[in-house]
């Protein structure tokens, strides 16, 4: 199905995976190519159009260049957390995302709708359409849906100012309703995973790490706002459950907000790793200022995610990264001007990490 340089690439992550030794860190870097695929002649056509999306993924992946450990990927991207708009909300389609929180259906604790995966539904059934017809290509590495977190799912059902307000005013309806959430997440995932156990292809997902077990991103963009109290009484419990569920995973850490959870995230048994991403406005990722949190990650013996994490135009920079950390179970992610420049960031790498 896929090539012997492909198949090794997807080895070299099983490397990154087991923590097992490498002179480097393993490295995803790709030159994109120099003249865009067709514009969707609509947002329908950019999100929903099977044919056009199959398209576009074969046009990148023949006219880039992937270079150490870069795989091509065809992400079944239907917006961060569409699991929502299969539970009863509506979708909106816009130029960079799809938004699932303009209109919550949870309005009244006293009154609180069914939660529950709605096959019928139109998002369900995108979902089903695009995948079947990803995962039968067999040229690409296909991967799942963005599933969401399991409190950012809840905040496009209630809204997430109100959501807020209900961590003091009705606790214990948010914890029922994240634990019915997380019964619904972990079925989702399920069902992601097996499509590509039946399609013989790595597990894949948006964040691009190819693994021979099955394995999702956990994440929580709500937990920026809350005190790391109330993220270990509303949060801690359903990443547990996630983590239990499954053999790999890596938690999606999304700026300095959620910094005051880490500690707490790196006790969690059986998490992976973390991905670690500043946001905009920060300080880039080969920045010192990061360098403690990289060195707490890599004491815990969990994986550390970056992406983009080194830059061709500040190789002083990269240098200080790759120097200041371990390279096991490391993968570095960035893209490269050309060819030529991606192979010497390789060779930079080689060099400072010996």
């Amino acid at each position: 199905m896929f090539s012997v340089t492909y198949q090794r690439a997807i080895a070299a992550h099983e490397e990154f995976w087991k923590r097992e030794k490498r002179t480097r860190p393993l490295l995803s870097i790709q030159t994109w190519p120099q003249k865009p695929f067709r514009a969707p002649v609509s947002l329908e056509q950019k999100w929903l159009d099977e044919d056009y999306i199959l398209a576009a993924a074969r046009y990148e992946a023949e006219n880039s260049y992937y270079a150490g450990e870069a795989v091509p990927r065809l992400f079944t991207n239907l917006g961060p957390g569409c699991m929502a708009a299969c539970m009863g909300t509506g979708y909106w389609l816009a130029e960079s995302t799809v938004w699932f929180d303009r209109a919550p259906i949870m309005t009244d604790w006293a009154e609180q709708p069914s939660l529950h995966l709605d096959r019928e539904s139109e998002m369900w059934r995108h979902l089903d359409r695009l995948q079947t017809a990803f995962y039968a290509d067999g040229e690409i590495n296909a991967s799942a849906t963005d599933i969401g977190g399991v409190m950012d799912v809840l905040c496009s059902l209630r809204g997430t100012e109100n959501l807020l307000y209900d961590l003091y005013d009705y606790p214990e309806e948010v914890k029922a309703a994240s634990e019915q959430i997380t019964d619904l997440w972990l079925e989702v995932f399920d069902q992601q995973m097996a499509l590509a156990e039946r399609a013989g292809q790595p597990y894949n997902t948006w964040m691009n790490l190819p693994s021979l077990q099955p394995w999702y991103p956990l994440q929580c963009d709500f937990c920026a706002m809350i005190s790391p109290r109330q993220f270990e009484e509303f949060v801690l419990p359903h990443l547990a459950r996630q983590v239990a569920h499954m053999p790999r995973s890596i938690y999606h850490l999304d700026g300095p907000g959620e910094l005051p959870h880490i500690d707490m995230i790196l006790e969690l048994e059986g998490l992976s790793g973390i991905q670690w991403v500043p946001g905009d406005g920060e300080a880039p990722l080969w920045d010192e200022k990061w360098f403690p949190l990289y060195r707490k990650i890599q004491d815990k013996k969990k994986n550390l995610v970056l992406g983009p994490g080194i830059s061709q135009y500040d190789e002083a920079g990269a240098e200080r990264l790759i120097k200041s950390i371990d390279p096991v179970g490391v993968q570095i992610a960035a893209s490269a001007s050309d060819p030529a420049a991606a192979e010497c960031m390789i060779e930079n790498v080689e060099k400072w990490s010996s």
